[in-house]
């Protein structure tokens, strides 16, 4: 795992280009806001409250006041997110291309050509993948939800907790293996030459069935260290407190360095993912070339 975490951090400019990807299209929603709140500012007192800790009611009547003006933002956001979602999946490609190419740092060059090259795979493979994670996940949740219901007369208010929670629970394990398939199709359909992602998906599927602790033991320790820096970022902010400007800006580089350490966490699990492919695969061939895009 180090030695694929040192091939994510050396492919610095790879790293730095995702990153203001992620910052410009953040700022194309903060910046708008920063202006509405700005000039929301002298007719409320609700902004500076918000600033030292989240308030639903204090939120939930500064929306109703001035609901209209931060509504189109608030659009504005989900379509942001939409694209940030297609970026995600049009990176995937450079990134992978990263580790079937290890003798050398990724050129830009190169990097750009494999995200266009393999991007429609992708995005293919994103279309098969949404509904497995959506049964995946839901179908548990539900089941926990209704046998509380059903069962609300025999069961204490904690009793009920804990079946909610266990679907819940049970739902999380599955979309987890869902995601972590999904993963090891994405390198199937970029070492192979494979066309079908569906193929792909049940291909990648059986690998990591038999090799379970390979496969999602070292996807779960990654999800364990990402919600150990998302508590140690809360941590950082209930410490630190956004009541002036100096630290308002001590937050802002908190954030941006959390920014990057989830970029570098998404590079390190598509590298773990390459490596383990290729050892239990038994395929160590480049990837194929990048040629004309799908």
């Amino acid at each position: 795992m180090l030695t694929t975490l040192q091939q994510t951090l050396r492919s610095g400019r790879i790293l730095t280009i995702i990153y203001l990807t992620s910052t410009v299209l953040g700022l194309l929603v903060a910046i708008p806001m920063y202006s509405t709140l700005t000039r929301l500012d002298g007719n409320s007192l609700a902004v500076n409250e918000l600033l030292a800790g989240f308030d639903y009611t204090v939120f939930q009547d500064f929306m109703h006041e001035h609901g209209e003006a931060i509504s189109p933002l608030l659009s504005v956001g989900r379509w942001t997110g939409v694209v940030y979602l297609f970026l995600s999946i049009w990176f995937t490609g450079g990134l992978l291309m990263m580790f079937a190419r290890p003798s050398a740092p990724l050129s830009v060059n190169l990097f750009w050509q494999a995200c266009l090259h393999y991007v429609r795979r992708y995005l293919r493979l994103f279309a098969v993948t949404l509904p497995f994670l959506l049964a995946a996940f839901l179908i548990p949740l539900l089941a926990g939800i209704l046998v509380a219901v059903l069962a609300e007369e025999q069961f204490t208010e904690r009793g009920l907790f804990w079946l909610v929670f266990g679907g819940f629970a049970v739902g999380f394990v599955l979309a987890s293996l869902v995601l972590c398939v999904s993963d090891y199709a994405k390198v199937l359909l970029l070492k192979e030459d494979e066309q079908g992602s569906l193929r792909a998906f049940g291909k990648a599927g059986r690998l990591v069935l038999r090799h379970p602790l390979a496969t999602l033991g070292r996807y779960w320790a990654l999800i364990g260290i990402g919600t150990v820096l998302f508590g140690l970022y809360f941590l950082l902010d209930s410490l630190i407190g956004m009541d002036s400007w100096l630290t308002i800006i001590l937050m802002l580089v908190v954030q941006q360095a959390f920014i990057f350490s989830r970029i570098v966490l998404k590079g390190w699990n598509l590298g773990i993912v390459y490596a383990v492919y290729e050892q239990y695969a038994g395929s160590r061939s480049e990837a194929v070339p990048v040629g004309k895009p799908d």
